[in-house]
């Protein structure tokens, strides 16, 4: 499984310049390069720690994972409290929509990648992206519902 890790590692961490040598970029360096806003500093920095260490690399994940759901979870239950009836009833059935695709992404992401360890790495990444992504949006909303 190691192995497998360091492949994805060095898969993604060299990329080209413009002279066409080969740098190295790190696993921290291209996560961060792709994550959306809002992924926790304290991640990349796990992540640069846990190197291709396979277990620290799943601990890191699994601690982002909490903290965007915790985010969510916050927005979520906001919103919640400034709605009423039609607009809280939409938010609800929005929610619930968004869990279905949620699941349904990582059931399908799941059956694509496989299961070595280079593929749940990239599921949960895939997981908290679409957590943080969500959580940045309920939070917008929060913004807006401020400002009626």
């Amino acid at each position: 499984m190691k192995t497998a890790t360091k492949i994805f590692i060095l898969s993604f961490a060299l990329f080209v310049h413009g002279s066409g040598a080969l740098a190295y970029e790190s696993t921290a360096q291209v996560i961060k390069r792709q994550a959306p806003p809002g992924i926790g500093n304290a991640f990349y920095g796990c992540v640069e720690k846990a190197e291709s260490d396979d277990i620290a690399l799943a601990a890191c994940q699994s601690a982002e994972k909490k903290r965007q759901d915790a985010r969510l979870n916050a927005a979520y239950k906001s919103l919640l409290s400034k709605h009423h009836g039609t607009a809280k009833d939409s938010l609800i059935r929005a929610e619930r929509a968004w869990l279905d695709f949620h699941n349904t992404s990582k059931t399908f992401e799941s059956s694509l990648y496989g299961s070595e360890a280079v593929s749940g790495f990239q599921v949960m990444q895939k997981e908290i992206f679409r957590l943080c992504e969500r959580a940045n949006v309920l939070e917008e909303y929060l913004l807006i519902s401020k400002d009626q």
